[in-house]
This record gives C-alpha cells, structure tokens and sequence, in this order.
C-alpha cells in the first residue's frame, strides 16, 4: 500500500512540473502590440505572463490575472481551420486569450494571419497582434 501511495505521489509532482515546465516555454514573456510605437507608449503599456501553478499569471499596469491552457479541442472550437503543425498554443482568463502560434499562420475564420507568432484575443473579431520584447 505503501509503495502504490509512494507511486501515485511522485507521479502527481512529475505531472505538476511538467505542466508548469511546458508553460513556461509557450507563453511566459513580455509583450507589447505590433503598431505601438515604443518612443511614445506608456512604460506600464506592456502585458507580462509567467508560468504560475498549472498555468499563467498576466500582469498589466500592475493588475494581475489567472489564466489556464486551453485544450487543443478548445482550440480548435474558437479557430477552426489552424493546422496542428502550426503549434496553437493558448491560455485563457475571464478577459481575454493569449496565444502563441508558427508565425505566418492563417486564421482563416477570423481572416487574421499571425506575423510575429503571439497575439490576444477579446473576441473574435478583437485579435492583436503582439511583439514580444523581452
């Protein structure tokens, strides 16, 4: 009993640094949107995300938000048409998504092509592009 508990133990803390492991790759960074001119953008204008728990924290002019991965079926529900090869990767909050994706992918729905390779989305007819810069 002992070793099945032991087992089941390490498994769950494997899983958990995984899942924080593959959070940090994707999306952790710093961003700010393509047509912002950086000589004239307000310093506390840009959107920060870290790997937190099993997911993200976003932090913008100070305010801080939860978000989750979404599942690559939930993915595939809000864009229909992205290619699995292009490597869809996105994280939700109550507000709005965050996603990183191949640059140069075609959202065909949304009739949105991606050129740096991360946006957010408030809807789906709200999508900005975003630089990262850090």
């Amino acid at each position: 009993m002992k070793r099945w508990a032991s087992g089941i133990a390490t498994g769950l803390v494997l899983a958990f640094v995984a899942g924080t492991a593959g959070a940090a790759d994707g999306l952790s960074g710093t961003y700010r949107p393509v047509d912002e001119d950086p000589a004239t953008a307000p310093a506390d204008a840009q959107l920060t995300l870290r790997a937190e728990g099993r997911g993200w924290l976003a932090m913008f002019r100070g305010e801080g938000l939860a978000m989750l991965p979404l599942s690559e079926r939930e993915q595939a529900g809000l864009f229909p048409g992205v290619p699995p090869e292009a490597g869809l990767q996105c994280a939700s909050s109550s507000a709005f998504l965050m996603c990183r994706v191949a640059p140069g992918t075609v959202f065909p729905d949304q009739k949105f092509t991606s050129t740096t390779g991360y946006f957010s989305a408030f809807s789906d007819t709200q999508i900005h592009e975003l630089q990262r810069i850090d």
